[in-house]
């Protein structure tokens, strides 16, 4: 079976760009007698991302090149949570929080830090599912907690626990109540929490490791490519 693994503890992309979709497949088109032309397509496209990396040395260097020889080129995968650098901002998400605690982060409830003197990093808080829907269902409802109803077109959403999927709002039908695309990879429930950390998994369609240049200092230039697994088969053909 197939290894899921996890994404190296503190290595970060710079720049991404989606290269296709959630796009329709299989398209196609008719025409009546009366030159009316309808349009059929399954919206199941799965997502395909384009992640790039500034200069590494280091430990981090060897924490990219190790994930890169792990996927081996497709047969493994890896879980990718994604942050949306336009999303809603801490406040935006309904969390009160000071300056100093967005630079250092929280501590524990005792007011003491991790062993290794670090604070728990300041996040936006996840928010209850409203209402049941299937797979393949387009419609959510959100809880009226935090941002639940303050989302709007363009926004990113997930779902938890152990749901890989990666939506994005279309259309805002009532407060709290959501078009999404694509539609749902796997059914939820009210037990799930809604997350604007979507977390996909994914494999390895193509790298340029080879071509990253490993000058005096820094390993430069490294980019990879990864295609969605959809949760259904991340769950049938993958162990981790």
């Amino acid at each position: 079976m197939a290894r899921l693994l996890s994404w190296p503890s503190g290595l970060r992309w710079n720049r991404w760009k989606w290269l296709s979709g959630p796009e329709a497949v299989g398209a196609s088109a008719s025409t009546s007698i009366g030159d009316y032309t309808q349009t059929v397509a399954s919206p199941f496209g799965a997502r395909h991302v384009q992640l790039s990396f500034p200069p590494m040395r280091g430990q981090l260097a060897r924490r990219a090149r190790g994930l890169v020889t792990a996927l081996h080129n497709g047969a493994n995968a890896v879980r990718v949570s994604f942050c949306d650098w336009d999303g809603l901002s801490i406040a935006d998400a309904g969390v009160t929080a000071s300056e100093e605690q967005r630079r250092d982060g929280v501590p524990w409830s005792n007011s003491m830090p991790w062993g290794e003197g670090r604070n728990w990093r300041l996040s936006k808080p996840s928010v209850p599912v409203a209402a049941a829907a299937e797979r393949g269902a387009t419609i959510i409802e959100l809880a009226p907690e935090f941002w639940g109803h303050a989302l709007g077109m363009g926004d990113w959403v997930g779902f938890a626990p152990f749901h890989f999927g990666h939506y994005e709002v279309t259309e805002v039908l009532a407060e709290g109540k959501y078009r999404i695309w694509p539609p749902l990879r796997k059914s939820i429930t009210t037990d799930d929490l809604a997350t604007l950390y979507p977390v996909m998994a994914m494999r390895l369609l193509s790298n340029n490791l080879p071509d990253a240049d490993r000058g005096p200092a820094f390993v430069e230039g490294l980019s990879i490519s990864l295609f969605e697994v959809f949760d259904y088969d991340a769950r049938d053909y993958f162990d981790g």
